[in-house]
């Protein structure tokens, strides 16, 4: 009896969310939770919070085949800074933008390129810009553009296009369907005793996976102890036409086109679509 008097359940926060409603975990809560998220972005095995090593590899060396070695680039949800270190010794400036603190703490303890490659804590959605640096080149990877509504989408591309100098681009990574494709709704549960990836205290963990449409899904975890919290990861998922009308909603008109961030042909069955976009 005296466990039930103390817990503290707001079970509405077990409803369906309306789209890109936010939780009340994020990634970046507490040191714990992003310790975690950390290890997953130097697993340099796995696609999790960070692309595979080899993939990174390859991406950079496609990235640098767009730029001149002069070139100023700007990396928005740059993570622990594991491109800004093989990027910072083969342009000009570096600049890596993210939301976590932590991330941002790791990418500046572990600058390799301190010389010309600096890190800040920006949300790009209260970001202003507050100089008149522009840039060669602006990178939005691993589908980072996908997990927020088209307001703030279409937004933060017309601050891109404000920073861009007159020949420079933006290269985005997006998901197309057939990331998901043959993934089903689900839903199911976990008793974690200790050291999970949430917490390091027991806790029951909720895990869901929901297509709202189409081109929008949501995985979902609910952490579930004395009280309820709720993770909410958004994910828009894009086709050539849909993501070249929201470019030239912000302004953008030259396109190209890829099926990797590393430079493969785009196909229908590719699941990733990579964008060059130029004003």
């Amino acid at each position: 009896m005296q466990l039930m008097k103390s817990m503290h359940y707001n079970l509405k926060l077990l409803r369906r969310p309306l789209p890109f409603q936010l939780g009340t975990l994020t990634l970046w809560s507490d040191a714990y939770i992003a310790d975690n998220v950390l290890k997953k972005h130097l697993d340099e095995t796995i696609d999790s919070g960070s692309r595979k090593r080899v993939t990174m590899d390859a991406s950079i060396l496609w990235i640098t085949e767009h730029c001149a070695a002069d070139a100023d680039i700007l990396d928005i949800g740059c993570g622990p800074g594991l491109y800004g270190n093989r990027l910072g010794t083969m342009i000009r400036t570096y600049v890596g933008l993210d939301i976590s603190p932590y991330q941002i703490a790791y990418a500046k303890s572990h600058n390799t390129s301190s010389h010309n490659t600096c890190y800040q804590v920006c949300d790009f959605r209260k970001w202003r810009l507050q100089s008149q640096q522009k840039y060669d080149m602006v990178l939005l990877l691993y589908a980072i553009y996908s997990f927020y509504p088209i307001e703030d989408r279409v937004g933060l591309l017309r601050k891109v296009k404000g920073m861009l100098k007159p020949d420079g681009c933006v290269i985005l990574e997006l998901f197309t369907a057939n990331h998901y494709e043959g993934r089903e709704n689900c839903t199911d549960w976990e008793y974690i005793e200790k050291n999970g990836f949430w917490k390091p205290s027991p806790y029951l963990e909720l895990n869901a996976f929901t297509r709202y449409r189409n081109d929008l899904v949501l995985i979902q975890a609910g952490v579930v102890d004395d009280t309820i919290e709720i993770w909410n990861s958004w994910i828009e998922l894009f086709s050539i036409s849909k993501i070249e009308r929201e470019l030239q909603l912000a302004g953008f008109s030259k396109f190209s086109y890829y099926g990797s961030c590393t430079g493969e042909k785009y196909m229908s069955t590719s699941d990733v679509l990579c964008v060059i976009a130029k004003l």
